[in-house]
C-alpha cells in the first residue's frame, strides 16, 4: 500500500513539473496559452482522490476562441460535467463555460465527458451561457456572450477547471489556470 501511494505521490509530481514546464514554454512561444495540472487537494474544501488531470487551453490572436484539451484519469466515479470558473483563491466561484457535460444542462454542441480520457474542443462567444445555471457568474458581471470576461478572467488568474463526478458533485478535481 505504502508503495502505491509513493507512486501516485510521483505521478503526481510528475505531472505538476510536467505543467510547470509546459506553462513555461508555452509562455515563451505561444503568448495566449495556459494550462493546470488538476487535483484533489485544489478543491474546496479539498478532496482525497487518486484522481489528475491536465488542461491545456490556447486563446486565438484576435481573443475571440479558446481552443482546449481537458484529460484525466482515475477520478473515484463517472464525470457528469466539467467546466472554467471565475473565482479567487481559495473560494468557489460561477461557471463561465461548460468543457464537457453528462447532465445535459449544457448549450448544444458542448461535448459529453468520457469516463477517463481526453476531451477537446474550441469555445466561442456563444458559449458564454451563465445564466443557463444557477451556479453562475451572471452575479460576478460576466454576462452571456462575454467572451472578453472568460478571457480577461484566464488572463488576470481568476479561473480554474473543475471536473466534477457523481462521488463529489461539487467537484473532484481542480487546477488554477496560469
Amino acid at each position: 500500500m505504502k508503495n502505491r501511494h509513493l507512486k501516485s505521490i510521483l505521478l503526481g509530481f510528475f505531472a505538476l513539473f510536467f505543467v510547470l514546464s509546459y506553462d513555461s514554454m508555452a509562455q515563451s512561444f505561444l503568448p495566449h496559452s495556459y494550462g493546470a495540472l488538476l487535483i484533489g487537494y485544489e478543491e474546496v474544501p479539498p478532496v482525497f482522490t487518486n484522481g489528475s488531470g491536465i488542461v491545456q487551453l490556447q486563446i486565438n490572436s484576435s481573443g475571440n476562441s479558446i481552443n482546449y484539451t481537458l484529460s484525466y484519469g482515475n477520478l473515484s466515479s463517472s464525470v457528469t460535467q466539467a467546466h472554467i470558473h471565475f473565482g479567487q483563491r481559495p473560494i468557489n466561484g460561477g461557471i463561465i463555460v461548460y468543457l464537457c457535460d453528462n447532465t445535459g444542462k449544457a448549450p448544444n454542441g458542448t461535448p459529453a465527458c468520457p469516463g477517463s480520457g481526453t476531451v477537446s474542443g474550441t469555445l466561442t462567444p456563444i458559449d458564454v451561457n451563465p445564466t443557463d445555471n444557477p451556479e453562475s457568474v451572471t452575479g460576478q458581471g460576466i454576462a452571456t456572450g462575454n467572451f472578453a470576461g472568460l478571457v480577461s478572467a484566464i488572463e488576470h488568474g481568476d479561473a480554474y477547471v473543475n471536473v466534477h463526478t457523481h462521488n463529489f458533485l461539487t467537484g473532484e478535481i481542480r487546477g488554477w489556470l496560469q
